[in-house]
C-alpha cells in the first residue's frame, strides 16, 4: 500500500471515528439552536412513516424557546446552575396531548441534557445536527442510575412526582427524534399543522 493509500485510509479511519463521537452528541450553543428571539422545531409524522413504524407512540412533536433565561443567568452561575427554558408539545398516537415546560442545563458553555424540573419525568440527550436540524435522542439514562426516581422508563413533558403525566418509551420506535426548523407560529399555542 503506497504511503498516499495508507494516508487517505487514516483519514477516513478519522472521519468515521469522529462521527462515531458525534452520534453520541455533543451538544450546542444555546444562542446558535435558540436565539434570543426564539426559535421552534417540530416535526409531524405522515400516515406512511407511522405505518412503517407501527409502534411508534408519537405522531408529531415540538420544542421551542429562547435562551433569553439563559443568557441572563449566566452572571449568577456561580450560585445558581443555568439553564435554557423550553416547551416541549407531544401528540400521541392514541389521540392525547402533553406539553410542559422543560430545562436544559448548560454545561460547558454546551447544552446536552433537557428534562423536567421534576426528577421523576424522566431527561433525553439533544445535539444540533450540523443540517440545522435539531436531534433528540430518548436515551432512557434517568432509570437507569443506581437509584432511579424516574416514575417511568423514558421522558414525559408533563409528569411530575406527585401526578403521572404522559410518558415516551424508550424502545426502538420511539428513540430518535429529528426535528426541522419552523417558523415560531408552528409552536404556538393554536398551531393547527406545520
Amino acid at each position: 500500500m503506497s504511503h498516499r493509500a495508507r494516508s487517505l485510509a487514516a483519514l477516513a479511519l478519522l472521519s468515521v471515528l469522529a462521527g462515531g463521537a458525534r452520534a453520541e452528541g455533543s451538544g450546542f450553543v444555546a444562542e446558535r439552536a435558540f436565539p434570543a428571539a426564539g426559535a421552534c422545531y417540530g416535526r409531524r409524522y405522515d400516515a406512511d412513516h407511522l405505518a412503517r413504524h407501527p409502534g411508534q407512540v408519537v405522531t408529531a412533536i415540538h420544542l421551542s424557546g429562547s435562551s433569553r433565561g439563559l443568557i441572563a443567568m449566566r452572571p449568577q452561575a456561580g450560585r445558581v446552575d443555568p439553564e435554557l427554558d423550553l416547551t416541549l408539545r407531544i401528540d400521541f398516537a392514541d389521540g392525547g396531548r402533553a406539553e410542559g415546560e422543560i430545562g436544559c442545563a448548560e454545561a460547558g458553555g454546551r447544552i446536552r441534557r433537557c428534562g423536567r424540573g421534576a426528577s421523576c419525568a424522566g431527561d433525553f440527550a439533544v445535539d444540533l445536527q450540523p443540517d440545522g436540524r435539531l436531534r433528540i435522542v430518548n436515551d432512557d439514562a434517568a432509570s437507569r442510575v443506581a437509584q432511579p426516581v424516574v416514575a417511568e422508563p423514558g421522558f414525559s413533558p408533563d409528569a411530575a412526582c406527585r401526578t403521572k403525566g404522559r410518558f415516551v418509551p424508550p424502545d426502538a420506535q420511539n428513540r430518535v427524534f429529528l426535528l426541522a426548523r419552523l417558523p415560531l407560529s408552528a409552536c404556538g399555542p393554536q398551531r393547527t399543522r406545520d
